[in-house]
């Protein structure tokens, strides 16, 4: 997730014309009468004035608006359970006074655009996973437990109709609780209504084998001890499909509150695994509230 106070300036244009001296001496060699060069005069001085009003002087803006904000989820207590919890995380963003705010999806990584047009923008981007614990739930009684990971790589982002149609992929490699690497593909549709701004698309998710048998994979130990799982040995491929959906209001020029649903629906070797299949379910929703406040800072 790097979102709104409009601006820009131009610099004050001043223009004189002296229309008095030498008047008369100019009129008398050109026998120019005076009347003549009167209208003359008061035409140009016209023209003058026209010029400055079609270039109104706007307060030229400096610094920073930093944009910081929350999210509270309630959704799976982990990758294919059944059970939900709740869970949040913060934001943080920051662009040039003057600048438009740019959009984010309620689940984005957090990144910081290396590389930035109107159009593409490409640099760093890290996300926080949540993880897996025998102890919340006695269905995953004698398997493993899967910590907390941080998620860390890079993120590319096209936009083929501008300010509308919005093409994203981000690509991470686990820290902690996984070692495995993820690809995150979405296409969102925005919408701006007023103060509301309504955005939405399909979603794919991708993974190594790392990632998918530490997250869904089972040894025959694990299997013993538990009795309702069987072994499994989950392969790399594709993880799940699904879409998101969110609705934005800016309530003023510094608050701005969001809410969303995400529906992921898991396939392949995910939803093959007894951990699914057996104590958990591949349909996964989430519903989550979100707020956000910005300020100038710097100029």
């Amino acid at each position: 997730m790097l979102a709104m106070l409009p601006g820009s300036h131009l610099g004050n244009i001043s223009i004189g014309i002296d229309t008095t001296t030498g008047a008369d001496n100019l009129s008398k060699f050109l026998r120019i009468p005076f009347a003549g060069y009167a209208a003359l005069a008061a035409t140009s001085v016209g023209a003058v004035a026209a010029d400055r009003v079609a270039l109104p002087y706007v307060q030229p803006t400096s610094g920073w608006i930093v944009s910081i904000g929350g999210t509270a989820r309630l959704g799976p207590e982990y990758l294919g359970s059944s059970k939900f919890g709740f869970s949040g995380s913060p934001s943080l963003s920051f662009r040039r006074q003057g600048e438009t705010p740019a959009f984010s999806a309620p689940e984005d990584g957090l990144d910081y655009a290396l590389l930035q047009t109107q159009s593409f923008s490409f640099g760093p981007v890290a996300k926080f996973q949540s993880g897996r614990y025998s102890g919340s739930d006695n269905k995953l009684f004698g398997l493993r437990d899967v910590p907390w990971t941080v998620e860390a790589g890079a993120f590319v982002e096209f936009w083929p109709i501008t300010d509308r149609l919005r093409t994203r992929l981000e690509i991470r490699q686990g820290f902690h609780g996984h070692h495995g690497l993820i690809a995150d593909a979405s296409a969102d549709w925005v919408e701006r209504i007023g103060a509301f701004t309504l955005s939405g698309g399909p979603r794919l998710s991708l993974a190594n084998g790392s990632y998918m048998d530490r997250n869904f994979g089972i040894s025959p130990v694990e299997a013993a001890i538990n009795g309702v799982v069987t072994p499994f040995r989950a392969k790399g491929g594709l993880k799940s499909v699904g879409a998101d959906a969110a609705l934005d209001y800016q309530w003023s020029r510094v608050w701005t509150t969001r809410t969303f649903v995400k529906y992921e629906r898991l396939v392949g070797s995910a939803d093959n695994s007894p951990i699914v299949r057996a104590i958990g379910e591949r349909n996964q929703f989430t519903f989550g509230v979100g707020a956000t406040y910005s300020f100038a800072w710097g100029g």
